[in-house]
Formats: structure tokens, sequence, C-alpha cells
């Protein structure tokens, strides 16, 4: 199986690919730009995204996502409370998963293990 999992933030990149780069094969970007490279040249099961992004929020990136690799399970991590936006946004099919961050591992091994 194959996992992205894209944050600004290097130490979440780090953080994620130690825990799981034993169970599945582990892709981190830095940036959405990044993210897209990786999808267009690996098929990707699991993307795991920042909301709070520099260039792009996650939910724009998702959305983008969405439509070009529908087959991808896809899930929105944020420290924000879950808003109307991000409603209408499941609602619409842009992500299927929604998880605080600080992400906590059993949850993000679940979502894993599901897919």
């Amino acid at each position: 199986m194959n996992v992205l999992y894209i944050d600004h933030e290097i130490n979440n990149l780090n953080s994620f690919k130690a825990t799981f780069r034993r169970d599945v094969n582990v892709y981190v970007a830095s940036t959405t730009d990044e993210g897209f490279r990786i999808l267009n040249n690996n098929k990707i099961d699991i993307i795991f995204t920042d909301h709070h992004m520099p260039e792009m929020t996650g939910l724009e990136f998702l959305k983008l996502v969405s439509s070009q690799f529908p087959e991808s399970r896809r899930v929105l991590l944020t420290g924000n409370a879950y808003t109307d936006e991000f409603k209408v946004a499941a609602v619409k099919g842009y992500f299927h998963s929604y998880l605080n961050k600080p992400w906590d591992e059993l949850q993000l091994r679940q979502l894993i293990e599901r897919n």
C-alpha cells in the first residue's frame, strides 16, 4: 500500500515516515506541488494532507485531487474546528475522513488498515 503525507512542517513529515515506514510505502511532500508530482508518478492509495499549507489549503488540494485521482482515499488533517466549509467539502466528496492535529497514531493506523 502506498501512502502520501503532505505537510509543510518537516517534523511532522519525519514523524509520520518513522511511524509508518514498516507498515506501508510512505511518500512525503512538504508542498502541494511535490504532492502532485508524487501522485502523477505513483499509484497512491491514501492521501493525508494538512489543511494549512502555504501555497494552497489542504482542502483546495483535495478538491483538485478528488477529480484527478478519484481512486485515492483522501484525509484532511487540521488543528481547526470542523467548519461548515469542511462539511460541504465532505458532502461533495473532496475528502473521505477528517482528523484533528496533532494526529493520533492509532486513528491514522485505523484509517490505513480500512483501506
